[in-house]
């Protein structure tokens, strides 16, 4: 047993709200329009924002390497440029999960963000020179964390709450950098283990950068206004990439920004053992789709979009390509 929510939002105003399924199997305690959740990559965007306001400020250059922001890095370090990070062409292999059996049924472990950056320096050749492609990095994002908090001065998560969460009026938001209590509104999530049995998720995992991010319906309903305001950091975020050569590609601050059936949109997905999101923005017709779901065998991206092709009807285009195939970062 668990469940999702599924939000439909008009430049930030909630038009249809559905809440389905418990939010934890084991107390059989129902989920309620606050459950906070776990929300995976979504969080990038967060990560990217803090990366956006700490450049501005001249705290960051896009330009520098990152080996003169952290110490201890690889020689790689000094060819992989911040901009690199933001925009998924560093290079940075993640994990090698190809031998992995599966989740055990104790759940993910605990794990800090200082474990993530002693494997990210124990990463030996590129997978390929930086800048002359795209492939998505979680660990790059991870990078990417430590870096801003270095930079600035204070960790991304202090950053956030003080910068982002309050400022937008987001209490409920916070990225979770210490293995603390959860509130009692956290929805917990659940997994499928290598013995076949569904798990309660154990929550132990406290790592900022590509994920740690908790929030729920109505706070990323106050990101979402951000998008029409602007004089938020929000409204900097949709600046796409592009490779040294200049070729576009589609990847922007922490948002994928594409098209879907012939319309504009800022989109961008998470998963997570136990875990899954996606949130669908489509900015002509101020409309954004939010899925949150404490499980993973939800299509929460194809539930996103076959909604957001409900709701926007005509302002859709069913023969133009759907979003899977306009990744190309020119259509």
């Amino acid at each position: 047993m668990s469940g999702h929510i599924l939000a439909v939002l008009r430049a930030g105003e909630v038009e249809r709200l559905d809440v389905t399924g418990v939010a934890n199997a084991d107390t059989g305690e129902p989920l309620r329009e606050g459950s906070l959740f776990y929300v995976g990559s979504i969080a990038k965007q967060f990560v990217a924002a803090c990366a956006r306001l700490e450049v501005d400020g001249g705290a960051v250059d896009l330009e520098a390497p990152v080996g003169s922001y952290l110490e201890g890095l690889p020689a790689w370090s000094a060819d992989v440029r911040v901009r690199h990070l933001v925009h998924h062409t560093s290079g940075i292999p993640d994990r090698d999960l190809s031998d992995v059996a599966g989740m055990p049924v104790e759940g993910v472990p605990s794990r800090h963000s200082d474990h993530l950056l002693d494997e990210i320096r124990g990463v030996g050749d590129l997978a390929f020179a930086p800048g002359s492609a795209y492939r998505y990095s979680n660990r790059g994002y991870h990078l990417l964390s430590h870096v801003i908090g270095r930079a600035a001065g204070a960790p991304v998560a202090d950053l956030a709450r003080r910068r982002l969460f309050e400022p937008l009026g987001m209490d409920d938001s916070f990225f979770r950098d210490a293995p603390n209590e959860l509130p009692p509104h956290a929805a917990r999530g659940h997994f499928e283990a290598v013995d076949g049995g569904t798990y309660v998720e154990p929550a132990r995992f406290h790592a900022v950068g590509a994920g740690g991010l908790w929030t729920n319906v109505a706070d990323l309903a106050r990101w979402d206004a951000a998008f029409y305001d602007g004089t938020t950091v929000a409204s900097r975020l949709t600046q796409r990439g592009s490779l040294d050569d200049g070729t576009p590609i589609h990847y922007a601050w922490g948002l994928s920004v594409r098209t879907h059936r012939g319309q504009p949109i800022h989109s961008h997905g998470g998963s997570f053992p136990g875990w899954s999101a996606k949130m669908v923005r489509f900015p002509a017709q101020r409309t954004t789709v939010l899925v949150l779901a404490n499980h993973e065998t939800l299509d929460v991206s194809a539930l996103a979009f076959e909604t957001a092709e409900e709701r926007l009807g005509d302002a859709l285009d069913p023969d133009a390509p759907h979003a899977d195939h306009t990744f190309d970062g020119v259509t």
